[in-house]
């Protein structure tokens, strides 16, 4: 079996996902500490900045264009769980306070990345 193989194989055996989760600045660390919490060891915590025109960001109540941007990696039937913790927590249901939306990752190229993004890589061989 080929390397290429191998990878294939691991990847259609766990399906993970992207969760994206876009809120406002300094609010990020929140959102990681709850992934944490919940058991994905796996965010990355970006800033970002929003180039909408003002009059969009108006209609879409969101105040401020300045961001945080995490992205935490997940198995699938993880995903929803923690998009409703996270929902919850940082109370999404009030206009502006951000949005979070998940991803699904068809493959990874690469046994190590996979074993890193799936926590398998935390145990020793």
């Amino acid at each position: 079996m080929s390397s290429y193989e191998k990878i294939s194989t691991i990847n259609s055996s766990e399906r993970l996902d992207a969760v994206i989760t876009i809120v406002s600045r300094g609010k990020g660390e929140t959102v990681v500490d709850l992934a944490r919490e919940n058991g994905v060891i796996n965010n990355l915590l970006s800033q970002g900045r929003g180039t909408a025109p003002s009059s969009m960001l108006e209609m879409l109540g969101l105040g401020a264009t300045e961001k945080d941007v995490v992205f935490s990696f997940v198995r699938d039937e993880q995903s929803r769980d923690i998009v409703d913790k996270i929902a919850k927590k940082l109370d999404f249901s009030k206009p502006g306070n951000g949005i979070s939306f998940t991803v699904p990752l068809q493959s990874v190229a690469g046994i190590m990345a996979f074993k890193f993004l799936t926590t398998d890589g935390l145990e020793e061989d």
